[in-house]
């Protein structure tokens, strides 16, 4: 527990590099461009405009306002896609800089968490403020839990990318059987369908996939406006709170010798 005091006391100390590190992930995107940070904005507005006049338009699926459920569970998805692809390279993919100067470790993995959860939430709130616009109903009393699932979903990623970015300094190849793995969790998550019609095996199957606890934790919240289920809270509550502490005692352990194996 000290230690992991002390390393958050020395990301503090270092907080300009954390900044300049979260501006150069969200600008390096879209460097070469003139509109540059504005593209975080545009790019999910026109996502979202799309979904809504292609799946309000033409009745493709019988999920009622099928556009809305979509880009709720789609972009909390993206997140979580985004920090276990590219989360997982983060400290190989900034070896040059760690080899080179003495800074915390962690800002590596923290500058990647802050820049995906800032993209996520512009995209959120592009998302809520078209539901509103196009009265649908939300729930006061259930939007009272996004920021705790909000708050567990950036324990889970920052936990899960603390543990596979030091395991990937060290065997590269885990880097590429995650990119194959993300491949199947997508369609084990209820992003395109309703967790409640799957049956069977297949239903043991999604269950058995973290996103599923945190993606349909958002569309009760949002989707259909009641609070999540005590049960799945807690699963929620457990998968963060378990992946936060194995991840920092794994990266603790290992980021003493990134810069001999980067």
């Amino acid at each position: 527990m000290s230690k992991t005091t002390g390393s958050l006391k020395e990301v503090y100390e270092y907080r300009h590099l954390l900044y300049s590190m979260v501006a150069r992930n969200l600008k390096g995107t879209y460097k070469s461009s003139y509109l540059g940070f504005a593209w975080h904005f545009i790019t999910p507005v026109i996502l979202i405009i799309i979904f809504y006049v292609v799946f309000s338009g033409i009745r493709v699926s019988p999920i009622e306002n099928y556009w809305a459920y979509l880009c709720i569970g789609m972009f909390p998805f993206t997140f979580f896609q985004t920090n276990l692809g590219s989360g997982s390279d983060c400290v190989v993919s900034n070896g040059g800089t760690i080899k080179k100067m003495y800074f915390p470790r962690e800002i590596v993995v923290f500058s990647q968490i802050i820049s995906t959860f800032i993209t996520f939430i512009i995209a959120y709130a592009v998302v809520i403020v078209l539901m509103l616009l196009s009265g649908l109903p939300m729930s006061a009393s259930a939007a009272l839990y996004l920021p705790l699932i909000l708050v567990l979903s950036v324990m889970f990623a920052t936990g899960y990318v603390l543990f596979f970015s030091a395991i990937t300094a060290f065997v590269r190849d885990v880097h590429h059987f995650i990119d194959a793995i993300a491949r199947l969790i997508f369609f084990m998550t209820p992003i395109f369908y309703l967790a409640s019609e799957v049956t069977g095996v297949l239903e043991k199957i999604i269950w058995m996939n973290p996103l599923t606890y945190f993606t349909e934790s958002y569309h009760d919240i949002l989707y259909y406006g009641v609070v999540p289920d005590t049960f799945q809270l807690l699963v929620c509550v457990m998968l963060a709170t378990v992946a936060l502490i194995v991840g920092a005692i794994v990266f603790n352990r290992l980021k003493g010798r990134f810069a001999e194996v980067l």
